[in-house]
């Protein structure tokens, strides 16, 4: 294999066994040594891109926490990520307070200490949006601002701090309202979440979550597909301004609710 790649034996040794983060270049290297082709090619360029940027979350250990460090590799070195959600806020703009009260009901969550590594592992995540080139764009449906999926006094701040963090430059929050036309052709059954990345040879990919697997895509069919039910959803949101109105609404609804 070393001669496969152009690398010493001992450099490849110490890739083995984790001692050195291999950059893209070098993965495509092995994956064309050992003809590694189609979706698992490039789900595994995916979770290679910008390695030496990862980690946080290989301290989350045990099986409960296999999905949280799915998603964040896949968010890692994303520089595009559009979201669709239909039930809840999602997790990447979630307070702590509204994020305890969804996570908390996560089978393997019971217990205190794993309840707060997960919480804590959820507000790590929000961090890549920090950067200013990570463009971060959702689309809620107006249902999530209704619901009472957690105490009024948790959903107003939570929807509060939307507002204040839609105003990012790199932050845009859109409303799918009850009003929308929604016709048979739109075929969406589930959230999802699109991720672009900056290198052209990194593969799009598409993360679908539901309860109990979540599903990565890249083949270029069901890209496809996901990108026209994104653009059909988009032309039914309201705009970002007239989305704020509706979150401020909500907070205002919410609010006088108290602990009710």
């Amino acid at each position: 294999m070393a001669a496969l790649v152009g690398w010493q034996a001992s450099e490849l040794s110490r890739l083995e066994n984790g001692k050195l983060r291999p950059d893209l270049s070098v993965v495509m290297d092995i994956l064309d040594a050992l003809e590694v082709i189609g979706g698992q090619r490039e789900i595994l360029i995916s979770m290679a891109r910008d390695a030496n940027q990862r980690g946080w979350w290989k301290a989350m250990v045990g099986p409960m926490f296999e999905r949280y460090r799915q998603i964040a590799e896949i968010e890692a070195g994303a520089t595009d990520i559009r979201q669709i959600t239909l039930l809840y806020v999602p997790g990447l703009l979630q307070t702590e307070d509204y994020a305890r009260s969804r996570l908390s009901h996560y089978p393997g969550f019971t217990e205190p200490g794993t309840l707060n590594t997960a919480i804590h592992g959820r507000l790590t995540r929000q961090k890549l949006l920090d950067n200013e080139e990570t463009r971060y764009s959702v689309i809620m449906d107006e249902g999530v601002l209704h619901r009472r999926t957690c105490a009024p006094t948790t959903l107003a701040e939570q929807f509060r701090h939307l507002v204040k963090i839609g105003q990012r430059s790199n932050i845009q929050i859109r409303i799918l309202p009850f009003a929308a036309e929604i016709y048979e052709r739109t075929t969406i059954t589930s959230g999802f979440t699109l991720f672009r990345y900056a290198s052209p040879e990194d593969p799009q990919v598409t993360f679908v979550e539901t309860s109990t697997v979540d599903l990565i895509l890249s083949d270029s069919e069901d890209m496809a597909r996901y990108e026209a039910m994104h653009q059909e959803i988009s032309t039914q949101a309201l705009d970002a301004e007239e989305s704020r109105t509706l979150l401020e609404e909500a907070v205002d609804r919410f609010h006088g609710k108290g602990s009710s």
